[in-house]
């Protein structure tokens, strides 16, 4: 199965939103409108890759351009289950100020690993974003919701996006009138030696993360964290995987949207 082939029978759900400029303050009463900005591709982190490609059967390039577009698409998806939703990766095809805007974003923005925020994860929205999701991959996913989560430590740590100059997203918010940022800032998949699945076979249990920030558009930090799914390490397709792992995380991280 080729990857892009999911991932193109995805993105026709995918809904731009027209840039045009705002005024009005979003603390005046007006529903929040949510940006999402990827992870920088250099933040692909993953010691499955041999593995991945090796049954994927792609150009591991393209394999991370997939992961990356994805997970985006997913998040978006989730979000856009009951906020307006804008992607600053996967609507960039029919906004190309997008790409400029992102570009903008990167420059303002460092990276640090710093202690896990408590997650606000709202599960009164469990119901919309599992349809959400089951419409984008066009079959019944799960209907794992905000309780079923693998919790984050308490001494967990994450890589947390550090706003460098907090007026970039206010500039963004006059733009695109987006008042919320979720930061997608690494993707990581990491083999845990200690949980063996199956001794005889040596499988043992993968972790997929995606380290987030989200921010209003004043630069005030509302969470972050890590959302994390986990599969198996004789499954290594990577179709299968974002297909089994990406609702999850969606979920967790559209959990934690105002």
């Amino acid at each position: 199965m080729r990857i892009f082939s999911f991932f193109a029978l995805t993105l026709t759900f995918s809904m731009p939103v027209a840039a045009t400029c705002f005024s009005a303050p979003p603390d005046s009463g007006l529903t929040h409108r949510i940006m999402i900005i990827p992870y920088d591709p250099q933040f692909y982190l993953s010691d499955a890759d041999h593995d991945i490609m090796e049954a994927t059967r792609q150009e591991p390039q393209k394999v991370r351009e997939s992961f990356r577009k994805t997970v985006d698409l997913y998040v978006q998806h989730a979000i856009g289950s009951f906020r307006s939703c804008i992607s600053l990766l996967n609507d960039a095809d029919s906004l190309p100020e997008l790409k400029e805007a992102l570009m903008m974003a990167y420059s303002k923005t460092g990276y640090r690993y710093e202690k896990a925020m408590p997650l606000p994860v709202q599960k009164e929205r469990a119901d919309s974003v599992n349809k959400a999701l089951k419409k984008l991959s066009k079959e019944n996913t799960d209907s794992r919701t905000a309780h079923n989560y693998h919790v984050v430590p308490p001494d967990a740590r994450y890589m947390n996006a550090v706003i460098n100059k907090p007026e970039i997203l206010e500039r963004l918010f006059s733009t695109y009138g987006t008042d919320i940022f979720v930061f997608l800032n690494q993707f990581e998949i990491k083999t845990n030696y200690k949980n063996c699945l199956d001794i005889a076979n040596k499988v043992y249990q993968r972790e997929l993360m995606i380290h987030f920030s989200v921010y209003d558009y004043k630069g005030k930090q509302l969470a972050g964290s890590y959302a994390m799914s986990t599969f198996p390490s004789d499954s290594n397709n990577a179709a299968e995987i974002m297909k089994n792992c990406f609702p999850e995380i969606a979920r967790l991280i559209a959990g934690c949207i105002p």
